[in-house]
């Protein structure tokens, strides 16, 4: 019997090995992106979250009432205090030399203050009261996370200075 001669349109095993070896090599490179895509968007998410605190934390330290240290205590003017209402934070009196004191308030997932152990953020503040050759009171502000490290071992950190000319 006569045999055609047939054309054979079918891929011998040397080219899909090597096909498969390219789509392999593209897989792996895509997923080893993928890591580093989610890592970076975790790290955004949190910088976002602690300017946003960082953001409400400067607001409240400026809403602060503008006292002078010859005002009487607070106790003595019906309840107005130089502290800011809602994380608490004492800003000088204009005349009040002090020199930076540093204090730390813990923030939690809500961005309002909580204990150290369910906190997201540590905020750290520093406050300078104006003098006769400084006008201005200054606060930094400073957030770092995670809430345990110290600001200077933190993953990352945002920071603000807030002048206020306390005339």
């Amino acid at each position: 019997m006569k045999r055609k001669n047939r054309s054979s349109a079918a891929f011998s095993l040397v080219e899909v090995v090597v096909a498969l070896g390219v789509v392999v090599f593209c897989l792996l490179t895509v997923l080893g992106l993928l890591a580093v895509g989610i890592t970076t968007t975790h790290d955004s998410t949190a910088q976002t979250s602690a300017t946003n605190i960082l953001n409400a934390v400067a607001a409240d330290v400026e809403s602060t009432p503008n006292l002078t240290a010859s005002y009487p205590p607070s106790s003595a003017r019906g309840g107005i205090a130089e502290t800011s209402a809602i994380y608490g934070i004492t800003v000088p009196a204009k005349g009040t030399a002090s020199t930076p004191t540093p204090r730390t308030i813990y923030i939690g997932e809500d961005s309002q203050v909580t204990s150290a152990t369910s906190a997201l953020y540590q905020l750290n503040v520093w406050t300078t009261g104006a003098t006769a050759t400084q006008q201005e009171t200054l606060v930094r502000l400073l957030i770092s996370w995670p809430a345990m490290a110290s600001y200077t071992n933190a993953q990352g950190y945002v920071e603000n200075v807030v002048a206020m000319n306390r005339d």
